[in-house]
C-alpha cells in the first residue's frame, strides 16, 4: 500500500460511524448533572478550609512588568449560606511578603469551631475586610474561586442563559464547554453601593458526574473589565473537584498612560473538611 493510499484509507476510516466523535450532550442534561453535583458539594462540604498562596502584580500604564508585587499567604474557608451565592468565602491573611502577621494563626478555624451562624459570618466578614486591605489595586472581596459553582447550582440556573460551545478533552477527561450570560436581576454580584454587576463566561463540566473542571467569569466594574479563571482538580481525600488555581485580571490589556492593570495568581492546598456542628448561614439583613 502506498503512502497516499494509506492516508486515504485512514481518512475514510475516520469518516465511518464507528470512528465519529460522540455528539455534545444537550445543555439541559449537562445542567442537570452539574446542578446535582453542586448541590452535593453544598451538603457535603458545608465548612471547608484550605491554604491560599496569592501573588499579585500591579502594572501601570503601558508597562509590561509589574511596578509593584505582593505575596500573601492566607487561611481561607468556604461556608454554605443557603442563599444565591451558595458559599461565603472568607480569607484571613497570615503573612505578607514572607513576613508573618502577629496573632493570626488559626483564627478562622477557631471562629468556626463551634459551628456556623449569622454571628460567625459577621465576625468572619470583618476578617475578610481586614485582609482585603493587603490587596494591591482595586479594593475587592468578590475574588472567590467558587463563583462558577454558584452559577451551576439549581437555584441559580434560571438566572442565566446557557449554551453548549463544544467538547474538549483535557488530561484524558471529557469536558463540555458551557457558555453563560446572566440575565436575572438582582445579579449574583453587586457593588458596595448595591449596583448590579452581571457576569458572563465559560464553564467546563465533566460529562459523567457533572464536576466543574474549569471556569472563566468576566464582568465590568464601571468600565473596568475583570476576569477570574479557575482550574479545579480532584481532591481524593474529600471526594470532590475543588479549586486548585485562580488567576485574576483587572483592567485593560491595552491601557492608556496612568491606567492600572492588576494580575494575580492564587493556589490552594491542604484542603480540610471542618468537623463542626453546622448551622446554615443566612444573609445578614
Amino acid at each position: 500500500m502506498t503512502k497516499g493510499t494509506l492516508v486515504a484509507s485512514l481518512v475514510h476510516a475516520l469518516a465511518l460511524p464507528g470512528f465519529a466523535a460522540p455528539p455534545a450532550p444537550a445543555p439541559e442534561d449537562v445542567l442537570r448533572r452539574a446542578g446535582e453535583r453542586a448541590s452535593w458539594l453544598e451538603e457535603q462540604l458545608a465548612v471547608t478550609t484550605a491554604k491560599e498562596e496569592y501573588s499579585q502584580g500591579l502594572l501601570v500604564g503601558r508597562d509590561a512588568s509589574p511596578r509593584a508585587r505582593r505575596n500573601l499567604v492566607s487561611d481561607v474557608v468556604w461556608v454554605r449560606t443557603g442563599d444565591a451565592m451558595v458559599w461565603a468565602f472568607f480569607r484571613d491573611v497570615q503573612a505578607v511578603d514572607g513576613e508573618p502577621l502577629a496573632d493570626r494563626e488559626g483564627r478562622l478555624a477557631r471562629l468556626f469551631a463551634a459551628g456556623a451562624s449569622p454571628e460567625t459570618r459577621q465576625a468572619a466578614a470583618r476578617l475578610l475586610e481586614e485582609s482585603a486591605r493587603y490587596n494591591l489595586g482595586t479594593r475587592r472581596t468578590v475574588n472567590t474561586p467558587t463563583l462558577g459553582l454558584s452559577v451551576l447550582h439549581p437555584r441559580n440556573q434560571r438566572r442565566f442563559r446557557f449554551g453548549v460551545a463544544g467538547v474538549d478533552t483535557v488530561d484524558g477527561v471529557r469536558l463540555v464547554k458551557l457558555r453563560f450570560l446572566e440575565t436575572g436581576r438582582p445579579a449574583l454580584t453587586r457593588t458596595s453601593q448595591g449596583g448590579d454587576v452581571p457576569i458572563r463566561g465559560t464553564l467546563w463540566v465533566e460529562t459523567e458526574r457533572g464536576d466543574l473542571a474549569r471556569s472563566e467569569v468576566r464582568f465590568d466594574l464601571r468600565g473596568f473589565p475583570a476576569e477570574i479563571k479557575v482550574v479545579y482538580r480532584p481532591q481524593p481525600r474529600l471526594g470532590a473537584w475543588l479549586p486548585a488555581e485562580m488567576r485574576e485580571a483587572y483592567g485593560n490589556r491595552s491601557r492608556p498612560a496612568g491606567e492600572d492593570r492588576l494580575e494575580t495568581t492564587a493556589r490552594y492546598s491542604d484542603y480540610r473538611k471542618a468537623e463542626v456542628e453546622v448551622q446554615e448561614i443566612r444573609p445578614v439583613p
